[in-house]
C-alpha cells in the first residue's frame, strides 16, 4: 500500500478538472500537427503553429503543473491553499485567455487579432490567481523543502514569461507599439523560450519529481548536498543567461555574450547533476518493484538527456538553427509531456483512492491504488508514445514533415488511449471488475462507491 501523506485526505477540488482540460488541450495541439494545419507542414512562425505551441505550453503543461501543484504544495508545506475559488479562477481565466490567444493567432493580420493580447491578459490574470493560491502555503513555511524551492523559482520565471508573452502579443497586433517593442521581438523570443522551457517548465518538473519519485518508490526524500547543488546551479545558470541576454539582446558585446553562454553551460551542468540524482533515487529506493508510471518516466528522463546532448552537439557544430525543431520537440513531447503523462498514471488513481477509500483504512478491506489500473494494458501505450516521439524528432531533423505527421498520429492515438486509462482509473473500472469477477462488462456509473458499499468484495490493502 502506498503510504498516505498526513494531509493526503485533503483533495484539491479542481485538480481533476484541470487535468482533464489540460489533456484536451494536448490532444488538440497534436491533432493540429497530424492534420497538417500547424508545424511541420505550416511555417514555424505562422499563426497556426503559434496556436499549437501555446496549446502545448499554456493549455497543456502550465495547466497540468498548476493542477499538480494545487494538490501537492499543501502536502509539501503542511499549509492550505488560499482557496478553491482561486483554483477555479486559475482554470477559467487560463482556458478563456488561451481560447482568445488561439483565435488571435489564427486571425493574425485582421482586426480580430486584438483577441491575442486580450487573451494574453486573461492568461496573466489566471497565472496570478494560481500564484497567489500557491503563495499562501509557500510563504507560511519558515524553511521550504527542496521540492518547494524549485516550485518558487519556477513561479517567478512563469510571471516573467507571461509578461514577455504579452509584450509579443502587443507587438503582433498593435502597429503603434511595434517599433517600440522591436528590440524585444529581435532578441526576446529566445529568452522567452529559455525562461519557459528551461525555467518554469523544467524547474517545476524537477521540483515535482523530487516529491513524487521518493513518495511512490520509497526513496529518501532528503536529497542532501546533491539536490541543493542541482537547485543552485540551475537557478544561477538561468539567472546569468537571462540577465546577460536581456542586457544585450543582440549580443553585440563579446563579454556579455560570453557571460550569457557561461550561464547556459552552468544550467546544462545542473541538468547533468539532476539526471545523476534521478539514477541515485531509482537505485536507492526501498520498493523493490518499480511501478509502470516510474518505468515510463525513464523515457522522459532519457529524453531530457538526449535533448541536452543535442543542444551541446549543435552548439559545438554551430548547427543550432537546424537542431532547434527536434530539440524543442524532444523537450516538449519527450521530457515534459512524457513526464506528465507518466505521473498522471499514478496521480489520478492515487487521488481517486484518497477521495473514496482513504478514510476507510482500518475499518475493513479496501482495494489498493494498483487495483485501479491495468499496467499490462497501458505499458505498450507508453512504449508507443515514446517510440513515436523519437521517430518524429529524427524526422524533424531531416525535415521529413510527412513522417513527423505520421509519428504524431501514433502519439495522438497513444495519448487518447492513456486518457481512457486515466478515466477508467478515476471511475474505478478495474477495481469493479476485480471485485465482481466480471471481465467483460463495464461497471456502473459510480463503480468505486458501489465497491465501497461492499468492502468484503474488494482486495485487501
Amino acid at each position: 500500500m502506498v503510504s498516505v501523506p498526513s494531509s493526503g485526505d485533503r483533495i484539491s477540488r479542481w485538480t481533476p478538472t484541470i487535468f482533464a482540460c489540460a489533456l484536451g488541450n494536448f490532444l488538440l495541439a497534436q491533432l493540429l500537427m497530424v492534420a497538417g494545419i500547424s508545424w511541420p507542414t505550416a511555417p514555424e512562425t505562422g499563426g497556426a503553429t503559434l496556436a499549437a505551441v501555446h496549446l502545448l505550453t499554456i493549455g497543456w503543461i502550465t495547466l497540468l503543473m498548476f493542477g499538480a501543484l494545487f494538490q501537492f504544495v499543501p502536502v509539501l508545506t503542511g499549509g492550505t491553499l488560499r482557496g478553491q475559488r482561486f483554483s477555479l479562477a486559475t482554470l477559467l481565466l487560463i482556458e478563456a485567455g488561451l481560447a482568445g490567444m488561439v483565435a488571435g493567432f489564427f486571425l493574425l493580420g485582421t482586426p480580430a487579432a486584438i483577441l491575442l493580447p486580450i487573451g494574453g491578459s486573461a492568461v496573466i490574470a489566471g497565472v496570478l490567481a494560481g500564484s497567489v493560491n500557491l503563495a499562501t502555503p509557500l510563504m507560511g513555511k519558515r524553511r521550504l523543502p527542496l521540492s518547494a524551492r524549485f516550485v518558487v523559482a519556477g513561479l517567478i520565471l512563469l510571471l516573467l514569461i507571461a509578461i514577455l508573452g504579452l509584450g509579443f502579443a502587443l507587438a503582433f497586433t498593435a502597429p503603434a507599439l511595434a517599433a517600440l517593442l522591436a528590440p524585444l521581438m529581435a532578441g526576446g523570443i529566445a529568452y522567452h523560450i529559455l525562461a519557459g522551457v528551461g525555467g518554469w517548465f523544467t524547474l517545476t518538473a524537477i521540483g515535482v519529481s523530487y516529491e513524487l519519485l521518493p513518495m511512490f518508490m520509497l526513496a529518501p526524500h532528503d536529497r542532501g548536498a546533491w539536490g541543493r547543488s542541482v537547485f543552485w546551479t540551475a537557478c544561477a545558470g538561468l539567472a546569468v543567461a537571462l540577465v546577460a541576454g536581456f542586457a544585450a539582446p543582440d549580443q553585440s558585446g563579446a563579454i556579455v555574450a560570453a557571460i550569457e553562454q557561461a550561464g547556459r553551460v552552468v544550467f546544462a551542468l545542473a541538468i547533468v547533476l539532476y539526471l545523476i540524482d534521478v539514477v541515485r533515487m531509482y537505485r536507492g529506493r526501498r520498493r523493490r518493484m518499480i511501478e509502470l508510471h516510474n518505468r515510463a518516466a525513464t523515457g522522459a528522463f532519457a529524453s531530457l538527456g538526449i535533448a541536452l546532448l543535442i543542444a551541446v552537439t549543435a552548439c559545438v557544430l554551430d548547427e543550432l538553427p537546424r537542431a532547434a525543431p527536434p530539440l524543442l520537440f524532444v523537450l516538449i513531447f519527450g521530457w515534459l509531456s512524457g513526464l506528465g503523462l507518466s505521473q498522471l498514471y499514478k496521480i489520478i488513481p492515487f487521488l481517486a483512492w484518497l477521495s473514496r477509500f482513504g478514510r476507510r483504512l482500518g475499518a475493513g478491506p479496501v482495494p489498493r491504488v494498483q487495483d485501479l489500473v491495468n499496467e499490462k494494458a497501458a505499458a505498450w501505450m507508453f512504449a508507443a508514445y515514446f517510440a513515436s516521439v523519437a521517430v518524429a524528432a529524427v524526422a524533424a531533423f531531416f525535415d521529413r514533415s510527412l513522417l513527423v505527421r505520421g509519428a504524431a498520429g501514433v502519439m495522438l492515438v497513444a495519448t487518447l488511449l492513456l486518457a481512457r486509462e486515466y478515466w477508467r482509473a478515476w471511475q474505478g473500472y478495474y477495481a469493479h471488475r476485480q471485485a465482481t469477477g466480471n471481465a467483460r462488462h463495464a461497471p456502473p456509473s459510480r463503480p468505486i462507491k458501489d465497491a465501497a458499499k461492499n468492502p468484503a468484495q474488494a482486495t485487501h490493502a
